[in-house]
């Protein structure tokens, strides 16, 4: 994965890939926070795992449930609109 960092509600995360998890967002208290995701290449549910990590990093606020709802349906649009990873 070439991208290494990105930025949330004016916040620098770390990003980095994990075939042990399926995704985890650090809750940015002091220090650099990271978002973990999958590691499993071109899949659905890798798009959606970084869409639900994401929109954790953007607004701790919103509950487990929203968050889930709203990755869900983004991720089957973006997906049926083509969108796919490329590369490593």
């Amino acid at each position: 994965m070439n991208v290494k960092t990105a930025t949330f509600n004016g916040v620098n995360f770390d990003l980095d890939m994990s075939p042990d998890i399926n995704g985890s967002c650090d809750y940015p208290r002091g220090g650099r926070p990271s978002i973990l995701i999958t590691a499993k290449p071109k899949t659905r549910s890798e798009l959606e795992a970084l869409i639900h990590e994401t929109f954790h990093a953007e607004d701790w606020s919103k509950s487990e449930e929203i968050v889930t709802r709203i990755a869900h349906e983004q991720a089957r649009l973006l997906w049926r609109m083509g969108y796919r990873r490329t590369g490593k």
